[in-house]
């Protein structure tokens, strides 16, 4: 693709200046594409009424152009000019989750362009809780966002690391730092009877079940049985002490240039003071798992091993253990 000068402007992530607001808005109503924080991670925004627009989004990702993509609104008024109808259900979680982490599917109205919809009937749907996302898509219009990175590439919890993937293939980045949650959204399908989970997220599925009870299904499909993301760092997550300093004596006896993540305050059974050590935060809201593997990339570390997991992980977001995971299948 033929290369652009992306513009990075600096925000305030509570109180965004309307004028740098409304030159992104501007550039997102010429077709242009503009990368923006929410509370998960940083999207990739086009205009969701304009194809042409839209198509720019898999380009720059290098992303199959058969994916839906979701929806991102700001306002009521705008949800109701994308869908057909609002169950009761939808309204009873836009009620207590909007805006949020939580994406949902319903049948869309004609006029949502087919390449939004990946060629289905219904479309993802989604209301930030950032006010910077919120700023734009008031002064744009509903606004179709994947995350702002290259396809297979970790998902972006900072302008920078957009800029790492993005850069000169985009028109413009909102720089409001790090985003909070950083885990995509929870995705569920309310155009079925049975209402189906497609992704785990950012809200816990326990909040979901509150609300829901067992009515609720967890789908998965061909792409769940890989990772979404791929690194230059061979990944290995430790089972137990002895495997995690078997892996450590491995790698000094065939001089690995390595790293720890480390999942606890002090970790254990390190068996060289020296090697670099990553804290990965497991808390239930907060995530910094795509930094960690984006630092040690850019670091060139070869193998990046994580240490046992600790035993209570009643506190543990299952989320992020089903990212941990996929991040060391192969």
């Amino acid at each position: 693709m033929e290369k652009v000068k992306t513009v990075y402007w600096k925000v305030n992530p509570e109180s965004p200046d309307p004028k740098i607001i409304k030159k992104a808005a501007e550039l997102l109503k010429k077709q242009e594409l503009v990368a923006f924080p929410t509370e998960t991670v940083y999207g990739l925004g086009a205009r969701a009424d304009s194809s042409r627009a839209v198509a720019g989004i898999f380009t720059a990702k290098g992303r199959p152009a058969q994916n839906p993509l979701l929806v991102h609104v700001s306002k009521m008024t705008q949800l109701e000019g994308l869908v057909k109808v609002i169950p009761d259900t939808a309204r009873l979680l836009i009620d207590k989750f909007w805006p949020g982490p939580l994406s949902i599917i319903l049948p869309a109205r004609d006029e949502v362009p087919d390449i939004v919809r990946g060629g289905r009937t219904t479309v993802g749907l989604r209301m930030p809780a950032h006010p910077v996302a919120l700023a734009l898509i008031d002064e744009a219009g509903p606004v179709a966002a994947p995350s702002a990175n290259l396809s297979g590439r970790p998902s972006p919890l900072s302008a920078e690391h957009v800029k790492a993937d993005l850069d000169g293939r985009i028109a413009a980045v909102l720089d409001a730092g790090s985003t909070g949650i950083g885990l995509e959204s929870t995705l569920i399908d309310l155009s079925t009877e049975r209402y189906k989970i497609l992704r785990l997220g950012g809200l816990p599925l326990e909040d979901l079940r509150q609300l829901l009870g067992d009515s609720l299904e967890i789908t998965a499909n061909n792409s769940d049985k890989l990772p979404h993301y791929q690194t230059s760092s061979e990944i290995i997550i430790c089972d137990s002490p002895e495997d995690f300093i078997k892996q450590q004596e491995y790698c000094r006896e065939y001089k690995k240039n390595f790293a720890i993540v480390s999942s606890s305050n002090g970790c254990q059974h390190i068996i060289n003071k020296s090697v670099a050590v990553y804290q990965l935060n497991l808390e239930r809201n907060s995530s910094n798992l795509y930094s960690v593997l984006r630092e040690a990339e850019e670091a060139g570390v070869e193998i990046l091993l994580f240490s046992p997991l600790p035993e209570d992980l009643h506190q543990v977001n299952p989320t992020l253990l089903d990212r941990i995971k996929r991040a060391g299948k192969k």
